[in-house]
């Protein structure tokens, strides 16, 4: 594809990259001019590993439904999260913590957030989108039914109706913010 413009990029993270990603756009936002001509334009968060201290319906719920577990994922938060004040709020793994570190919500750019019905995750990463949408920031959820957590990136899953339309919807939703009106592109 050619692209004329190069500088509006759009932030593209899967499960703990969807963290990073979010983590990337707030560190943009705040250094606002300092990227120029670089432009974070959007972000796609594609079934955010985020987590906190107070369970939601579907961490009860799914928490020890299939090989993505509550207890493996803990784990991986532990090893990655500083020791010594360790908590599931710190801002890294929960986007919603009151007193988040980084720019008011209304400055986020536009962020699409793809959920799957079977994921214990997923109603931390709504929460988040919903937030992002009461202060008018363009933030829809796709939510995709019968998936789990990597269902539109796992090879073996690639080639489910689910993950198809998925990888369909995101490039629709992204081609909005890339393209310059006359400077459109295909694929």
């Amino acid at each position: 594809m050619f692209i004329e413009n190069r500088s509006r990029c759009v932030l593209l993270g899967v499960s703990c990259g969807a963290n990073v990603a979010d983590y990337v756009a707030r560190k943009a936002v705040e250094a606002g001019k300092l990227l120029d001509p670089v432009k974070v334009v959007a972000q796609v968060l594609l079934y955010p590993f985020f987590v906190g201290s107070a369970p939601t319906h579907s961490e009860l719920k799914l928490a020890n439904s299939y090989f993505y577990d509550k207890a493996m994922c803990l784990l991986a938060w532990k090893l990655f999260l500083p020791e010594e004040n360790f908590s599931l709020d710190h801002p890294a793994a929960n986007p919603l913590v009151s007193g988040r570190e980084g720019p008011p919500l209304k400055l986020m750019p536009p962020t699409l957030t793809v959920v799957a019905e079977l994921d214990w995750m997923r109603d931390r990463a709504i929460a988040y989108s919903e937030e992002l949408r009461k202060v008018n920031v363009d933030a829809p959820v796709l939510d995709y039914k019968d998936a789990v957590h990597e269902f539109a990136t796992l090879d073996i899953l690639l080639k489910t109706p689910q993950a198809q339309a998925c990888a369909e919807d995101i490039a629709i939703w992204v081609k909005k913010y890339i393209s310059l009106r006359g400077h459109e592109f295909s694929y």
